[in-house]
């Protein structure tokens, strides 16, 4: 049985729900406590493959990109030899920034500080008045490398890698067959949220994206399929309703084909779920993926701190070549248009939220069986900070009759 299969049958089974589950808390201290942020940023962003970009943002030999989502600061380089590689942004003299401006395109890499030279590979190349070094040894002061690959042309950084990125995609690299290789940024934008990085991503879970389909107008979705994959993943599957599976042509919001988008290139491999569905991917911790026939809608979401977020978002559309980039035309300027609404209501639907959490009688957040998605994440999260915070700090902890006041 297909993956298909598995997700139909059990939305099918859906008219007998069992008694909905008691309530699962969020304890107030995840979203609010500064060592509880230092400690995802250590086991969690310190350790987890990350979205850094795409191929086509350092397309060609000798572009490079900086890179400081984790509040890190790394550099990404396509390397003359055409392979891409990741190092910390820091010269191995004094430390200074080996490039400062965000983009650029340069065969050696020379900080500006004191001129040591680096290559694309991270060798260094180049120092002045080398005689005044006593024994310096080249070999020893290349550029720190991070570890860096490429898949569908995505590229994914990982600073203390537990396993490779294959290995880490999991269940998700298993089943889905989208081929992205030929896909490019369309668009991107952002907004940076007064809130912690835990809460935009439970609204994100709790009501995945129905993205926007020419032609067929707002779209609803019923009850989502929900499944836990291995490293933490998710694969949320939710069916347009009656009216939506219509007016894209099906016989119900079960009955799933290989969709097209009229007059837009497709985006190959999805297979029939992914073509009939709002479908989105979970790669843990932060990067939702949303599909449709002709485009892929990223959502990453970044804790700038305990209490700021930047959320992106990225549409991705077949390669348009040499041809003027089609974000001006209908069908694409509608869903642009679409992403900056969303950016914009997270913005507002979380104005003032941050300082509702640090209220002394606050006891944190309640799950309700329609967030499984939520309570999913964040169990994935308590996995690899079960050691580094306090137990009253995890999910599902009994709260307190009063929490008391956080250290400074």
């Amino acid at each position: 049985m297909t993956v298909s299969d598995e997700v139909r049958a059990r939305l099918q089974a859906r008219s007998a729900q069992p008694p909905a589950p008691e309530p699962v808390r969020l304890p107030a201290r995840r979203f609010v406590d500064r060592a509880f942020y230092e400690a995802e940023r250590a086991e969690i962003f310190g350790k987890a493959w990350l979205l850094a970009g795409r191929v086509d943002e350092i397309a060609r030999p000798g572009l490079y990109m900086t890179w400081e989502k984790t509040r890190v600061p790394l550099l990404v380089v396509h390397a003359v030899d055409d392979v891409i590689r990741c190092f910390y942004n820091s010269c191995r003299h004094r430390g200074a920034p080996v490039v400062r401006v965000p983009r650029g395109r340069n065969r050696a890499l020379r900080c500006q500080y004191h001129s040591w030279t680096y290559d694309t590979s991270g060798k260094l190349v180049s120092v002045p008045d080398e005689r005044d070094f006593v024994d310096l040894r080249r070999e020893e002061r290349a550029l720190v490398p991070v570890s860096c690959e490429v898949r569908n042309s995505a590229i994914f950084v990982n600073e203390g890698p537990e396993a490779d990125l294959g290995s880490w995609f999991g269940g998700p690299g298993k089943e889905l067959t989208v081929e992205s290789e030929g896909l490019r940024t369309l668009d991107q934008r952002s907004v940076t949220i007064p809130v912690n990085w835990k809460r935009v991503m439970g609204r994100l879970l709790s009501s995945p994206p129905a993205l926007p389909r020419p032609g067929a107008g707002a779209l609803a979705t019923t009850d989502a399929d929900v499944e836990l994959l291995d490293g933490g993943h998710l694969r949320i599957v939710a069916p347009f309703d009656d009216a939506g599976a219509s007016a894209l042509g099906l016989a119900g919001p079960l009955d799933w084909a290989d969709l097209s988008d009229a007059d837009l290139p497709p985006v190959h491999g999805l297979g029939p779920m992914l073509s009939s569905t709002a479908t989105t991917y979970l790669f843990f911790p932060n990067l939702l993926v949303s599909y449709t026939p002709s485009g892929i809608f990223n959502f990453t979401v970044w804790p700038a701190d305990e209490e700021t977020t930047l959320l992106e978002a990225t549409w991705l559309a077949p390669d348009w070549g040499e041809e003027d980039s089609p974000a001006e035309t209908p069908a694409w300027a509608e869903r642009i248009e679409w992403a900056q609404a969303r950016l914009d209501a997270m913005a507002a639907a979380f104005a003032g939220a941050q300082d509702e959490m640090k209220e002394p009688a606050r006891q944190g957040l309640s799950l309700q069986d329609d967030s499984e998605a939520v309570r999913l994440w964040n169990e994935a999260l308590d996995a690899h900070l079960r050691e580094a915070v306090p137990p009253d700090t995890l999910t599902g902890a009994a709260p307190g009759e009063v929490r008391s006041p956080l250290p400074s």
